[in-house]
């Protein structure tokens, strides 16, 4: 089992295996078949969506920037933004042993109700990879701080443990 960060418009590209689980506040109409955000359904591809990671998603609060205008982005320094360190904070308080086993407990369920050998799960954010006023730096750096490698899908991008094990296979 994978984890990887993506976005919503790249659903559309999803094998069915690769599970979406939202982390926004709120999610885009289409990805609950234009319903409340509890309903699930596959699209035309056999991709499962309208599944939520809700602790993931900001918890907001009065002094959060949830979205900062172009004139913050060029005030801060993208390791300090206030955003971002509080959604670390957030991201901290986490148990990622428990987290990790509430992954692995929906993969069973999902191959067992599929018939999928292998299932791999992609945290979905609104923001594409080049914006640097997202989450995804945060939440792959919370999993790589927890050993456990997590890759942006859709762009060959090696996790830490991969990278070391090519170059000493190249130095031999």
């Amino acid at each position: 089992m994978r984890i990887y960060t993506s976005y919503f418009y790249q659903v559309r590209n999803f094998p069915p295996n690769l599970i979406p689980l939202s982390t926004a506040i709120w999610d885009p109409k289409w990805y609950h078949a234009n319903r409340d955000q509890t309903y699930q359904f596959k699209d035309k591809r056999g991709v499962l969506n309208g599944l939520r990671a809700e602790i993931f998603a900001p918890q907001p609060n009065n002094d959060w920037c949830l979205h900062c205008g172009p004139e913050q982005r060029v005030k801060y320094d993208n390791d300090f933004c206030p955003f971002k360190i509080r959604y670390y904070y957030q991201l901290s308080q986490l148990d990622f042993c428990s987290v990790w086993q509430r992954f692995i407990a929906l993969a069973e369920k999902i191959k067992s109700k599929e018939g999928y050998t292998d299932v791999d799960f992609a945290l979905i954010l609104h923001e594409a990879p080049g914006n640097t006023c997202s989450e995804r730096s945060t939440i792959q750096r919370w999993f790589r701080e927890n050993g456990n490698p997590i890759w942006e899908w859709g762009y060959d991008i090696m996790s830490p443990q991969e990278i070391l094990a090519q170059l000493k296979q190249q130095t031999t």
